[in-house]
């Protein structure tokens, strides 16, 4: 078991806040969501596989959540009514299909998998199946979003919960910034060395990539596409607060640069992923008029919009050259992917996966056990049928529930728009998804969106009863 100085300094943090107001430890689970390439942990023994930071300090945020709340809310969010229960259910056969699957379909298929090779790098490969490393480390990061989904769901449950959300986001929101402005920095000077220790883990590192000559930016992330994804979710978010005047100043800015920072990436994800989300927003924008409510933010809306296509035509009135240079651009980063050699491999994958789902007869081959380039194709080659639609019953049940926090209040607002955010998370993981997984930031939100179908539970004195639907819960603590 190897570390390093980032991984000892989140350790260390996580020890540290088990002492602090308990804001500061969904402050440390979501800003170490960010750091998608950094390696809290290596374990040798499973072939240089990595620990995240954000999946390392996950068990400093549970127990301090589970010191607050006691063990009753983490059991409650995984039993029903609540969302969680699909999520149970959905990992509870993947568990199963991983035991099983690999043995019983043995010689029947083949699955693209992780090779891990000498020196700690890695290839994918065409391999018969078999049980493997990634079944069980996929196994164990699917264990680890149930753990995540229940102790964000705990957490939310309790007073200011989400007013603690704001701050932490927002937080979240600048360091995606800083960091997207060093990649760009470091790598004008050549100096991207100095970023080396936010890209430890064992994956294949795609940080100093140019298009157009553009640099792509991948930020803490291993690939642009994973940077698009998180941006994606971030865009959504505070674009939404800003359309609800939710600190309008701060969302605002956020929602402008992580706008900007999406179409500087040269990302395909990006440019598709932020037309999906700006319909989601246009549509959130206009639903109340149809209940007899106001449009949110309707001259934000007309007037950008009136602008864009203003500047538009007078570029392509003043300089049609310019046009030309953007077609051009647009055509390598988007429309032509599919032809280039990356587009070929990605849509093998997608076969591969496809051909896993009917060989297995929709059975699926275990987490982890196949690779795609889309999480549909992620879902029906690992956990098949069954697995596929319990995720569409959790995804629906946590999306659409209604919430009981108060109509006219800023939480309920702070609700919408970590839903539009997840609804961005999974248009993101549909684009580029490879592997079970969906990181620590989607259970977070899927937990606190969940948890917004309940009503407030106060943390208390010790011994002090906390009523919950159906149960009662015993706090521990009043931090």
């Amino acid at each position: 078991m190897a570390t390093n100085v980032f991984g000892v300094c989140v350790l260390l943090f996580g020890i540290l806040v088990q002492f602090m107001h308990r804001k500061y430890a969904l402050y440390g689970m979501l800003a170490l969501t960010l750091f998608g390439a950094a390696a809290a942990l290596t374990l040798p023994a499973l072939g240089g596989a990595s620990i995240l930071v954000a999946n390392a300090f996950l068990v400093f945020f549970a127990w301090r959540t589970l010191r607050i709340t006691g063990l009753s809310p983490f059991l409650s969010s995984l039993l029903a009514p609540s969302s969680g229960f699909w999520l149970l259910l959905l990992i509870t056969y993947g568990i199963i299909s991983t035991i099983f699957f690999p043995r019983l379909f043995a010689g029947v298929t083949e699955t693209m998998m992780v090779q891990r090779l000498p020196g700690g790098l890695s290839r994918i490969v065409l391999n018969p199946l078999t049980f493997s490393s990634t079944h069980l480390t996929q196994t164990v990061y699917a264990l680890g979003g149930v753990v995540c989904f229940a102790a964000s769901f705990a957490y939310f449950r309790l007073k200011q919960a989400f007013h603690h959300f704001l701050g932490a986001f927002f937080f979240l929101c600048g360091l995606n910034v800083l960091f997207a402005i060093l990649d760009l920095a470091t790598f004008a000077t050549g100096t991207g060395e100095l970023l080396e220790f936010i890209h430890t883990a064992n994956y294949s590192l795609m940080t100093a990539v140019e298009m157009g000559g553009l640099k792509r930016i991948s930020g803490t992330f291993p690939e642009s596409s994973s940077f698009a994804t998180f941006t994606l979710i971030l865009f959504a978010i505070s674009a939404s607060l800003y359309l609800d005047n939710v600190r309008p100043l701060r969302s605002g800015f956020y929602a402008l640069a992580s706008l900007v920072l999406l179409l500087l990436s040269t990302s395909g994800t990006a440019y598709v992923g932020l037309m999906a989300t700006m319909a989601l927003l246009m549509v959130q924008s206009f639903a109340p008029v149809f209940n007899g409510g106001r449009m949110r933010k309707q001259l934000f809306i007309y007037m950008g919009g009136m602008c864009a296509i203003a500047l538009l035509l007078l570029i392509a009135v003043l300089s049609p050259t310019i046009i030309d240079a953007v077609a051009a651009f647009f055509d390598e980063s988007l429309f032509g992917k599919l032809d280039s050699a990356s587009g070929r491999e990605r849509g093998y994958w997608n076969e591969v996966a496809w051909t896993n789902f009917v060989e297995s007869f929709g059975l699926g081959v275990g987490v982890g056990g196949a690779r795609a380039s889309s999480y549909v194709f992620v879902l029906l080659s690992n956990v098949g049928v069954p697995g596929a639609l319990c995720f569409v019953f959790f995804v629906a049940s946590t999306l659409f529930r209604r919430s009981l926090r108060p109509s006219g209040g800023q939480t309920r607002h702070i609700v919408r728009a970590i839903r539009c955010g997840i609804a961005a998370n999974l248009v993101g993981a549909a684009l580029v998804g490879t592997v079970f997984d969906l990181g620590m930031l989607f259970y977070v939100l899927a937990g606190a969106a969940a948890a917004a179908a309940y009503p407030v539970a106060k943390a208390a004195a010790p011994a002090r009863k906390i009523a919950l639907p159906g149960k009662e819960l015993t706090s521990h603590s009043a931090h």
